[in-house]
């Protein structure tokens, strides 16, 4: 979800990844991202789940986002994403 510093961490053989730090810590993390001073609201992916489920939904479909050989093709920068899940797409109905 939300990292306290977006950033790709390097370690000495130059693998990336993409560290999501205190994790189990739900709440409000200010980031600069596409501006500065964003406020995210980290939350964890059960609570995020669960708040669907007690509100009367149910979950009919969830989904982790991971460009397609093609996207990657043609936009050679979004190979990055299968090192990460940059989104979580829930489809619930109620």
């Amino acid at each position: 979800m939300a990292p306290t510093r977006p950033d790709w961490a390097v370690d000495a053989e130059g693998r990336r990844t993409w560290p999501v730090d205190r994790y189990l810590v739900e709440g409000s993390r200010k980031t600069d991202w596409l501006a500065k001073g964003v406020v995210k609201h980290h939350r964890t992916i059960g609570t995020t789940l669960n708040a669907l489920i007690r509100s009367g939904f149910a979950i009919e479909r969830v989904e982790e986002f991971c460009p397609t050989d093609a996207q990657i093709t043609a936009r050679p920068e979004l190979a990055e994403e299968l090192d990460r899940p940059m989104f979580l797409l829930v489809s619930a109905r109620r």
